[in-house]
């Protein structure tokens, strides 16, 4: 996805439908940029209601999840590679002579208007990487008047917490498909059942089985878009029966299986009409 060429994306995002994304974390630093959007984004363990035009910015490693409703709102979604980007400019060195990390930028920036502005002339730009890289050094410059002095701190507590959240996360992508029970993650994780439970809600908000359940719908969601059946990818995204894979995909979804299946396909063949118009 990122290369020499290319060592940062941009998208901009539209929700016909509900979005949900698991609890998940990258190499990449991404920054959201929110414009009249319905829903929820958790990053580490902060949890942020969507309203009006907000900026968030996750750093790398960081923990983060959003659930967005439908709506006529819209996401620029900028992510960017350090270890491509560093063949140019060393962000991390330019943020330390200001003062500041990458761990350190305020996950609710205040510069939604001035970052708004910098990403559409990097889409203008679009193809000419030597004459966005100056863009892109100002982007972080603007980020870095912003600092969280909880997350300055950094503890090695903070450190530690997030490092083991990560391994679990990791774990459960690798395992989801086959039963997992609340034991087994308790004893990997050396904490009794019930306190691992409470630790897991107490980072998270939510509880595991919760988390778990939310990974194999959005599984479950790309295996139905290329057109599995609803048996069949059930039954290869951990749920022991039908009946329950439905259950739990219309709680996450608010919609079937079977509906989301069939919204898919009429939008697949809306825009196969278009391209032939």
């Amino acid at each position: 996805m990122f290369s020499a060429e290319m060592p940062y994306t941009i998208n901009v995002k539209r929700f016909q439908t509900e979005d949900i994304v698991p609890l998940h974390y990258a190499e990449t630093l991404e920054m959201l940029l929110c414009d009249g959007l319905c829903g929820e984004i958790v990053i580490d363990t902060n949890r942020y209601s969507l309203r009006d035009q907000q900026l968030f910015v996750i750093p790398p490693y960081t923990v983060h999840a959003n659930n967005i409703r439908p709506g006529g709102g819209i996401m620029y979604v900028f992510k960017v590679c350090f270890r491509e980007m560093d063949r140019y400019v060393n962000i991390s060195n330019c943020l330390r002579t200001r003062g500041c990390g990458l761990n350190q930028l305020q996950y609710l920036c205040p510069e939604y208007s001035e970052v708004k502005q910098i990403l559409q002339e990097l889409i203008r730009r679009d193809g000419d990487l030597m004459g966005c890289l100056p863009l892109i050094l100002s982007l972080f410059l603007r980020l870095s008047r912003h600092v969280s002095q909880h997350q300055e701190q950094g503890d090695g507590h903070t450190r530690l917490k997030s490092a083991s959240l990560q391994e679990l996360i990791h774990w459960t992508n690798q395992n989801y498909a086959r039963k997992i029970t609340i034991q087994e993650v308790a004893d990997m994780t050396g904490y009794s059942k019930y306190h691992f439970c409470s630790r897991f809600k107490s980072l998270t908000g939510i509880t595991y089985m919760n988390y778990l359940n939310s990974v194999r719908v959005s599984k479950a969601c790309l295996l139905l878009r290329k057109g599995e059946t609803v048996q069949s990818v059930g039954r290869s995204c951990g749920f022991e029966n039908s009946s329950y894979f439905i259950q739990i995909f219309k709680r996450i979804q608010h919609i079937t299986p079977y509906q989301y299946a069939a919204r898919q396909r009429r939008q697949e063949e809306q825009s196969g009409d278009k391209g032939q118009s």
